[in-house]
């Protein structure tokens, strides 16, 4: 499928599915750092479910998983699928959030709207699934009410609707869709793996879900490309006033916070 048809796909139907963009061996991988991760970091996060294993801020967990930021088969469907409607139809994007989610059997989420507002022509937000197990109809596959980013208000709690559809995938593949859509995890019904990875886009001027300018240790600063900076909020963070520059974008990437230490948040006990 072509660029163009991806990005049509979104914009008419509200999402689109990507097959072999990695490979099995790299999926494996990715699942083998996920793992490790989450013992490592859990016992320490605010975030917990028991139904599912989650780790978020994957840029400064591991430097494998930088190159996901800006993955080549991707990212210009991103850019351009987010620039529809603005100036030229081309504006600054960026990562609002990285997640690795695994649900446990039992597990299934309300549908929900992840950008909070209802009928939407264009979307604000993009959502990337990476598939790094297969997802099936009965493992907790992501589920969606096609085009309902069009609807006046929100779904119905805990209501099915006759439209549903359950996004079946092999693994390596990647799922993009309209965070406007409604959508949310189906209920798991086994006991075997369901993970995937989880970049979130969206319009440059939004607000992300962690500030990553304070959570990107300085090593990792290093390591980025100019536009993984960008990505990642090193443009956007507003001036202080009016005497520190005269736009709300800066012309270049700007680190004032050096110091983040992920060490303090590691669970010495689970980490060996």
């Amino acid at each position: 499928m072509s660029e163009k048809q991806n990005i049509n796909n979104i914009l008419n139907n509200g999402f689109t599915i990507l097959k072999n963009v990695i490979t099995n061996k790299e999926c494996d991988n990715l699942k083998k750092i996920s793992k490790q991760t989450f013992k490592t970091f859990n016992k320490k996060t605010k975030i917990k479910n028991t139904l599912e294993e989650t780790i978020y801020n994957l840029h400064n967990k591991d430097k494998k998983f930088l190159k996901y930021l800006n993955h080549p088969k991707i990212i210009n469907i991103i850019k351009k699928t987010l620039s529809k409607g603005s100036f030229k139809n081309n504006d600054k994007i960026i990562l609002r959030q990285t997640a690795v989610r695994a649900p446990k059997k039992g597990f299934a989420q309300q549908l929900h709207n992840d950008s909070r507002i209802s009928n939407t022509k264009y979307p604000l937000i993009l959502q990337t699934v990476w598939l790094l197990d297969d997802f099936t109809e009965k493992n907790g596959a992501t589920r969606i009410l096609p085009n309902s980013n069009f609807f006046e208000g929100f779904p119905k709690k805990n209501k099915k609707y006759p439209n549903e559809k359950i996004l079946i995938g092999k693994k390596g593949s990647v799922i993009i869709f309209n965070a406007s859509v409604w959508h949310g995890s189906s209920k798991k019904l086994t006991d075997t793996d369901r993970y995937a990875m989880i970049f979130s886009y969206s319009r440059w001027f939004l607000k992300p879900t962690f500030d990553h300018t304070k959570n990107t240790p300085f090593y990792i600063y290093k390591k980025l490309t100019n536009f993984q900076k960008e990505l990642l909020g090193f443009k956007f963070n507003p001036p202080i006033d009016e005497f520190e520059r005269a736009s709300s974008r800066a012309k270049k990437n700007i680190i004032n916070f050096k110091n983040y230490n992920l060490k303090k948040f590691i669970d010495d006990s689970k980490s060996k």
